[in-house]
């Protein structure tokens, strides 16, 4: 585990999610925009009772807080439903994707929840998928594509009681997994794992999703949710 050092600096994403323009409250009805340099249509996705707020996130910005976890069916699920479009199909090129995070000391327990989904595209089924998760509070990502998938995982255990920045970035045949600690002034913790990839070509009608599992239908897969439950900001996608 090496941290990684670039004198370059990246291009601005494509998607960029802040909420910084939301006034704490229910997120139900609200209209959400992206930061980003290309054009996206963001939805809120609720099932059940509407539990989704804006609050106070790290460093005073504004945050998107998902439902508390309820293990069964009748519990509260949300998700943003960002619309597909060629630029979140990254194919064969170096992309980087992920968001500022904290967890609720409860996460997970039952078969409709059982994980937390940060930001995804593609399920389990698809030809191609990319997503970063922290199951059991322990961050994860996978890029799966056309010649077959890497998964990086860490064996760290993320504190709730404290904002981390999670990365994931594809280059070539290797993925990077980067966990910061809002605030703190630690060395970031760097997994790299590499292996056959391919081009992740996604282009059908697969969401982005962020918060929870959704389907190619464009609605919350209810069988398993793999509901976040916690703090999302700064959401972030960047095809290079």
């Amino acid at each position: 585990m090496d941290e990684i050092a670039s004198t370059a600096t990246p291009p601005p994403p494509q998607l960029l999610l802040t909420f910084d323009d939301q006034e704490a409250g229910s997120a139900a009805g609200r209209e959400i925009r992206s930061d980003g340099g290309s054009a996206a249509i963001v939805e809120m996705l609720t099932v059940n009772k509407a539990t989704a707020a804006f609050e106070k996130g790290s460093n005073g910005s504004t945050a998107l807080r998902f439902p508390a976890y309820s293990g069964t069916s009748s519990g509260s699920f949300a998700a943003l439903r960002i619309e597909p479009e060629e630029w979140l199909s990254p194919g064969e090129a170096e992309f980087t994707f992920g968001a500022d995070i904290r967890l609720n000391k409860l996460t997970n327990g039952s078969e409709i929840d059982n994980g937390d989904n940060v930001l995804q595209r593609g399920l389990f089924a698809d030809s191609a998928q990319y997503k970063i998760q922290v199951d059991k509070h322990r961050p994860s990502c996978v890029i799966r594509g056309s010649e077959g998938a890497v998964v990086v995982k860490s064996k760290q255990d993320l504190d709730p009681a404290k904002w981390y920045r999670l990365s994931c970035h594809r280059l070539d045949r290797t993925v990077t997994l980067t966990v910061s600690e809002v605030g703190s002034d630690a060395a970031p913790l760097v997994v790299e794992k590499t292996g056959a990839i391919g081009t992740l070509d996604l282009i059908g009608t697969e969401p982005l999703s962020i918060g929870a599992k959704i389907g190619a239908d464009g609605e919350v897969v209810r069988s398993s949710t793999d509901q976040f439950n916690g703090w999302i900001d700064n959401v972030s996608y960047l095809r290079i």
